[in-house]
C-alpha cells in the first residue's frame, strides 16, 4: 500500500521540480574554489582528488548515517553567470607527480527569457606512493527558462561524474618515512598494504525545476502577496564498484572468493516533491510560509540484495526577514516509509544592534534511522544482514557574534546512540552519547593592499571518543597586491598557514570509504605553510603556489591518517583566464 500511495505521488510531481526561493544566484561559479583543496583544515590521504578528512569539526560527522557515506559527496550544482555577454572561464594547474586539473565553464543567454550553462572538470594524479593515482570527470549541463510575464519558470539539468581512486592501504612500515635521513627520497619504492586495489565511484542525475507564480498582488502601495507553488522531479544513480587482489594478512574473512574481490553498490532514487509558498512583502519586512510533501522511491542493490524502499516527508518553514533581524523555523516529518517517524527541526535568529554589530544563534534537532547499507550489507569482506541499528538521536546549538573585524562563536553538538567503524572496519552502535563543544575566534582584515584572515578553534570532545581531532587547530592567511588599484597589471604574494595539536590518527577501510577508531599512532602537534605568487592581467591570472612548504625541516612524521603521511613540499602552476564576448 505504501509502494502504490508513494508511485502515485511521484507520477502526480512526475514532470516538475521546485527551486528554493533562498538560493541567490553568484555572479560568477568557478569550480576550482570548490575543491577540498582550498580549505585549510584538510588532510589527503593521497593526491588532489583522492580521499580526505577535515580536522575542525562540523556537525556532518555526526549525522553521516543518514546520507549513503560510501560515496563520494555530490559536486554542487552548476550555476548561472548574471551577464548579458557570454562567458567561458577556463582554468589548468599543473602539478608534482603529474598533477593536472582542468576546469571548463560556459554560460551564454539564448534569449532575454532563456540561458544555458555547461561546465567540464578533469582532475588526475599519480599518486606520491606506489598505487595511489586518481582520475576524476565532472560534466554538467543546465538550461533555464521563463514566460513572457515571469510567472513561470523552469530549469533542466543533466549531472554525470566518474571518480577513480586506487587504494593502496597506506604504507607497510611507517618507521621508513618517520626515520628517513634524507630530505628528499623516492616514496613510491616504500611498500604499502595493498599493491592492486581501487574503487570507481559514478553519479547519473537528470533533474527538472519548475515553478509557477498562481497570484501576485499589491495590496496597497507598499505591500505585495505572492503565491507560488513549486515542483521537484529527479532521477539518480550512484555506483561505487570497489577491486583488490586479496592479501590474507590484511582481509582475513572473505566470503565469496579467496583471490580477488569485486564488490558492487548500486542505488537508484526517484525524487519528487510539491511545495506551496506564500510571500508577503512591505516596505520593512518579508514574510514566507512553505509547506511541502515530498516522496522517494529507493531502489537498493548489493551482492545478492535486491530491494526497493520508499519514503514520504511533510515539511513546513516559515521565515520573517526586517531590516535589524532575521527569523527562521522550519521542520520535517516522516510519515511513513522507510525512515517512519523520522524528523527534522532547526531554529534560526540574526539582529544587527549598534549599528555593525551582529548575534546570531542557531540550533537543529533531527531523529534518523541509518542508511540501509548500515543495517544491511554484504561484501567479499563484510556481511551485516543480521544488524538493526537503533535511531540516532542529534541535536545542535550555536550562538555567534561578530564586532568588526572579530567573529566569536560557540556551540555544542551532541549524539544519542552514535554508530563508528572499529579497526576491523565493522560498525558499532553505542548505547552512550558522544559530544564536542567546540569555539572559534576570527579576525579578519581587509584592506586595499592587503588582506589578514586569522582563526583559532578549541574542540572538546566528551563522552565516547570515537572522533579523533585535534582539541586546537588554527589557522592564517596573509595576502599583499602589489601595483595600482586601478592597473591592468597585479602581483599579490601571500601565505597560508594551519597549526594543529596532537591527536589520535583514525584508521582508514579502502573497502568501505570509512574512517575508523584506532590507537596505532599519535600524530605530534605540526603546522604547515604554502606560499601562493599570483599575478593578473586583465583577464588573465597567472600563479604559482609551494604547499608544505617546512616538510622534512622538523622531521618526517607528518600523517593524516594511520598509515597514509601527508604529502611533501609541491610546486604548483596555474592559469586562468576568462574570456568574455
Amino acid at each position: 500500500m505504501k509502494t502504490c500511495i508513494t508511485l502515485f505521488l511521484v507520477s502526480i510531481f512526475s514532470t516538475f521540480y521546485g527551486i528554493n526561493d533562498t538560493i541567490k544566484k553568484p555572479e560568477s561559479w568557478t569550480q576550482m574554489s570548490l575543491f577540498p583543496d582550498s580549505n585549510l583544515y584538510n588532510l589527503f590521504l593521497g593526491g588532489p582528488g583522492s580521499v580526505y578528512r577535515s580536522l575542525k569539526f562540523s556537525q556532518n560527522k555526526l549525522s553521516i548515517y543518514n546520507s549513503h557515506n560510501m560515496f563520494f559527496p555530490e559536486q554542487q550544482d552548476i550555476s548561472f553567470v548574471n551577464s548579458n555577454i557570454p562567458v567561458v572561464d577556463a582554468q589548468y594547474i599543473l602539478g608534482n607527480e603529474s598533477e593536472q586539473n582542468l576546469s571548463l565553464y560556459h554560460s551564454q543567454r539564448i534569449s532575454n527569457r532563456s540561458s544555458y550553462a555547461v561546465s567540464f572538470l578533469k582532475r588526475s594524479h599519480d599518486g606520491y606512493y606506489t598505487n595511489q593515482s586518481t582520475n576524476n570527470n565532472y560534466f554538467q549541463f543546465s538550461f533555464k527558462n521563463r514566460s513572457i510575464d515571469s510567472t513561470y519558470k523552469i530549469n533542466f539539468g543533466l549531472k554525470y561524474q566518474r571518480l577513480y581512486n586506487q587504494l593502496n592501504g597506506g604504507l607497510t612500515n611507517d618507521s621508513t618515512f618517520i626515520n628517513s635521513n634524507e630530505f628528499e627520497s623516492n616514496r613510491k619504492i616504500l611498500n604499502v598494504n595493498m599493491q592492486n586495489a581501487y574503487a570507481t565511484n559514478k553519479v547519473l542525475k537528470s533533474f527538472i525545476y519548475q515553478d509557477w507564480i498562481l497570484s501576485n498582488k499589491n495590496q496597497d502601495s507598499t505591500s505585495l502577496k505572492v503565491k507560488k507553488i513549486g515542483f521537484n522531479n529527479s532521477v539518480q544513480r550512484n555506483s561505487r564498484v570497489y577491486f583488490d587482489s586479496l592479501n590474507p594478512d590484511l582481509f582475513l574473512n572473505n566470503f565469496y572468493s579467496t583471490e580477488s574481490t569485486q564488490d558492487s553498490l548500486i542505488i537508484d532514487v526517484f525524487t519528487s516533491s510539491i511545495k506551496y509558498s506564500i510571500i508577503s512583502k512591505t516596505d520593512s519586512s518579508e514574510k514566507k510560509l512553505n509547506f511541502g510533501w515530498s516522496s522517494e522511491i529507493l531502489s537498493y542493490k548489493n551482492k545478492f540484495i535486491d530491494t526497493i524502499l520508499t519514503n514520504q516527508a511533510v515539511s513546513l518553514d516559515f521565515s520573517k526577514n526586517k531590516k535589524s533581524n532575521y527569523l527562521k523555523l522550519g521542520g520535517n516529518f516522516y510519515p511513513f516509509g522507510y525512515k517512519k517517524n523520522n524528523y527534522e527541526f532547526d531554529f534560526l535568529y540574526q539582529r544587527i544592534f549598534f549599528n555593525d554589530k551582529i548575534f546570531k544563534v542557531s540550533a537543529d534537532l533531527s531523529d534518523f534511522k541509518p542508511v540501509f547499507e548500515i543495517n544491511n550489507y554484504q561484501s567479499n569482506h563484510h556481511y551485516w544482514d543480521s544488524k538493526q541499528f537503533n535511531n540516532i538521536l542529534f541535536w545542535n546549538a550555536s550562538a555567534e557574534i561578530t564586532d568588526g573585524l572579530f567573529s566569536l562563536k560557540s556551540q555544542i553538538n551532541k549524539v544519542y546512540r552514535p554508530i563508528y567503524f572499529t579497526k576491523y572496519s565493522e560498525p558499532l552502535q553505542l548505547g552512550s552519547s558522544a559530544q564536542v563543544i567546540q569555539s572559534s575566534l576570527n579576525y579578519n582584515l581587509i584592506k586595499k593592499k592587503y588582506n589578514l584572515s586569522t582563526e583559532i578553534v578549541y574542540q572538546f570532545q566528551g563522552g565516547a571518543q570515537i572522533f579523533q581531532l585535534p582539541d586546537w587547530v588554527g589557522q592564517l592567511k596573509f595576502n599583499y597586491i602589489f601595483g595600482n588599484e586601478k592597473s591592468n597589471l597585479k602581483l599579490a604574494l601571500g601565505f597560508n598557514a594551519k597549526v594543529f595539536s596532537s591527536y589520535t590518527l583514525p584508521g582508514y577501510s579502502s573497502e568501505l570509504n570509512q574512517f575508523t577508531v584506532s590507537n596505532g599512532r599519535k600524530q605530534p602537534s605540526y603546522f604547515m605553510v604554502d606560499l601562493l605568487a599570483k599575478t593578473k592581467i586583465k583577464s588573465v591570472t597567472v600563479f604559482v603556489m609551494v604547499t608544505h612548504l617546512n616538510s622534512g625541516l622538523m622531521g618526517f612524521e607528518y600523517f593524516s591518517a594511520f598509515h597514509f603521511p601527508i604529502a611533501d613540499r609541491c610546486l604548483k602552476f596555474g592559469l586562468r583566464w576568462i574570456f568574455l564576448d
